[in-house]
């Protein structure tokens, strides 16, 4: 009997795959399965392109633009991929490549194989601008060609409901792809040390943000709210690439805020950043969740957020965080300001924010998401599992 084939594909492999799956590419080879990835390397140079728990990579030149011409041949390549795979199961995430996966899986669909997508925040949403009426349209007409549509928020999962109440695409909402709460909670950190290595004084006040740093993440605005409040006691720590970092390194220089920003790159160690942080600023424009925001809160810290769907499932204003709309720069100020002079008050919103993250804990979304994969994959053990081991020994998360 052949060994039974899962399929994951993604637009990348460091940022996306290893950072978010690598638990539900475990969970499938405790099962039995063989598992393979679809997704381009992202990877550095010097960096080895190793995914844990995969058996096969596919390496594909996915583009995040809807309008690049070299996602045609990826789709052609995809095919045929999946035509000769053998898989069960074929699970894509991430919006270009989850379109080219299910038009490419249109044939082994009709044989009987399954396709789950899990939509890690629309890019239609309330207030989105109209041409997002455009992805609204794609997701319609894809939605036949498609199992199952998992979301990680409420709106999102209004909407998929809605778009899947005319065929046969079963709609699902589950808490995100898993934080370790507890892990996060009880990591410990040569404190001392740890910001010495980073060049910021031991007594400093230290903002942190953790994302790939691009537009719709916002650092611009983050920085120019630093600067209104700066003083050489002052830190703003910055983890994370992406194509808009050089800019913003530019924006701090002209800002004259540079001494005090430290853009600490790729980091594998977030974990442990967390705990030398007094407050975590999250500006992003869109979020799906915002897994970065709830690891924050796991170690105890202060959220200062965009107001936005996905951060609002967890974020309660004046609770556990202070939400601003996300070009407020004087709201951003203010918050870094106030939590700068009133320690009993970033202490209370550290304290409930770390409480209020427990449906997002990894165990609960495993659990949730066995539920869904014994629902598509002839999976023949019977048991849904309360927890499977978390993989984030591989993983740090700036996104």
């Amino acid at each position: 009997m052949s060994e039974k084939k899962v399929l994951f594909v993604a637009s990348v492999v460091k940022k996306h795959i290893n950072q978010f799956h690598l638990t539900y590419l475990k969970w499938f080879k405790d099962r039995g399965y063989e598992v393979h990835v679809c997704a381009r390397n992202d990877f550095e140079a010097g960096e080895d392109c190793y995914i844990p728990y995969c058996d096969k990579l596919f390496e594909l030149p996915f583009s995040r633009s809807p309008f690049s011409l070299s996602n045609i041949s990826v789709y052609f390549k995809l095919k045929k991929i999946i035509d000769e795979g053998g898989y069960e199961l074929v699970h894509c995430h991430t919006p270009v490549a989850a379109v080219i996966s299910r038009l490419a899986s249109a044939g082994q669909r009709k044989k009987g194989m399954k396709l789950i997508y899990t939509a890690h925040g629309f890019h239609f949403f309330k207030g989105a601008p109209p041409v997002s009426r455009i992805y609204y349209a794609v997701e319609k007409c894809l939605a036949p060609l498609t199992d199952a549509i998992i979301t990680i928020n409420r709106e999102d999962y209004e909407a998929a409901k809605r778009i899947c109440e005319k065929c046969s695409c079963d709609s699902y909402l589950v808490h995100g792809v898993g934080v370790d709460t507890v892990r996060i909670a009880n990591t410990s950190v040569d404190f001392p040390a740890l910001r010495r290595r980073l060049g910021i004084p031991e007594n400093a006040f230290v903002i942190m943000t953790t994302v790939e740093i691009n537009r719709n993440k916002n650092i611009a605005t983050a920085l120019k709210a630093f600067k209104k409040v700066c003083n050489s006691n002052m830190y703003y720590l910055v983890c994370g690439s992406g194509d808009m970092k050089e800019h913003c390194e530019k924006l701090a220089a002209e800002l004259e805020i540079s001494d005090n920003v430290v853009f600490a790159g790729y980091r594998y160690d977030v974990f442990e950043l967390l705990h030398i942080a007094d407050v975590f600023l999250f500006p992003s424009y869109r979020e799906g969740l915002g897994i970065a925001a709830i690891e924050a809160m796991s170690a105890g810290l202060p959220v200062i957020a965009s107001d936005i769907r996905g951060v609002t499932e967890y974020a309660v204003n004046g609770k556990n965080s202070m939400l601003f709309p996300p070009d407020d720069i004087d709201g951003f100020a203010g918050a870094i300001k106030l939590l700068y002079d009133d320690k009993e008050l970033r202490e209370r919103l550290g304290a409930e924010a770390a409480q209020s993250v427990y449906k997002f804990d990894i165990r609960n979304s495993v659990k949730a998401m066995s539920e869904i994969y014994y629902k598509y994959a002839d999976i023949d053990d019977g048991d849904y599992p309360e927890c499977t081991e978390n993989a984030s020994d591989y993983v740090r998360v700036s996104k």
